[in-house]
């Protein structure tokens, strides 16, 4: 297993107890925000682009839209802000902040590399996509066959943030 998968893996880890520990549902909504995108990154890592990019449109995009729109329309807003501004906040952000950007420079710099004969390096060339009857069945392959159990792991994991996200919105509501 790669390190850089296990470290977005620990990220993902903290950033799930914080969505759970939020006292603000934007706070726990941000957190499953950040999920979804090292849920993507993982994708990416291990080969599975399109699972990836449907991964970032649908659910980093449309259903984190769909949440914050809700929370915003329920007006859930806290006056009281989780973190305080203290430094050891301050520097836990900058060391987070360096981390992302060094995973997309890592994950930039192995996304352009080449083999010798000039190619870009990956598991699926096009010639291999075309023999196995395109990118649909490709990926739905490896969804159902190699991947399915990270892929149900994910599913349950989504659905646990949804109820926690509608336990959190109930509780402020009452």
């Amino acid at each position: 297993m790669s390190v850089v998968i296990v470290i977005l893996c620990a990220i993902a880890a903290v950033l799930a107890v914080t969505m759970l520990f939020a006292k603000s549902p934007i706070t726990s909504a941000l957190s499953l925000l950040g999920i979804l995108i090292l849920t993507a990154a993982i994708y990416g890592l291990i080969g599975e682009h399109m699972v990836a990019t449907i991964q970032l449109i649908v659910y980093a995009g449309a259903i984190m839209v769909l949440f914050i729109f809700s929370i915003m329309l329920l007006n859930l807003n806290n006056a009281n802000d989780d973190y305080k501004r203290t430094p050891a906040i301050f520097a836990g952000s900058i060391v987070m902040g360096l981390g992302i950007f060094g995973f997309i420079a890592y994950g930039i710099k192995q996304f352009y590399a080449q083999d010798a004969a000039g190619r870009t390096l990956g598991f699926f060339s096009p010639e291999v996509i075309t023999y196995l009857g395109g990118n649909s069945k490709v990926v739905s392959h490896a969804l159902f066959s190699q991947f399915y159990v990270s892929f149900e792991v994910i599913s349950l994991a989504l659905l646990v943030a949804i109820v926690g996200a509608v336990v959190l919105a109930k509780r402020k509501v009452d």
